[in-house]
């Protein structure tokens, strides 16, 4: 007989009451929050998976790096969980050009693991 390990909900209404089917629904969805209020649009279309980095309301520079470092760490996940692959193509929010290695490191790093 199978037993579920301790941290696994078995009870009936788990789904609801720990929003996973809110969740499978948001994966329908292109827009995915990330930290500090900025989000991205991941979008797939015959030849391409654009995604499209915003910072929401703060329009500063600080926080163009701040919403592309956070959409390298999310990526990686929302593509998993969409089940999508292939060429990708980013369009990043306006970061100087001193910030561009360090947040294609992260990106890497964000892939490899």
């Amino acid at each position: 007989d199978w037993v579920a390990p301790a941290d696994v909900v078995t009870d009936p209404g788990g789904f609801e009451t720990h929003s996973v089917l809110d969740t499978v629904d948001s994966l329908s969805q292109p827009r995915v929050a990330l930290d500090g209020g900025a989000f991205m649009f991941v979008e797939p279309t015959r030849a391409l998976v654009a995604v499209d980095v915003n910072t929401g309301a703060d329009v500063s520079l600080a926080a163009g790096i701040k919403a592309n470092m956070a959409c390298a760490r999310a990526l990686p996940r929302a593509l998993r969980l969409r089940g999508l692959g292939g060429q990708i193509t980013l369009d990043l929010a306006p970061m100087p050009k001193k910030d561009r290695r360090p947040f294609e490191t992260a990106l890497r790093q964000a892939f490899r693991a």
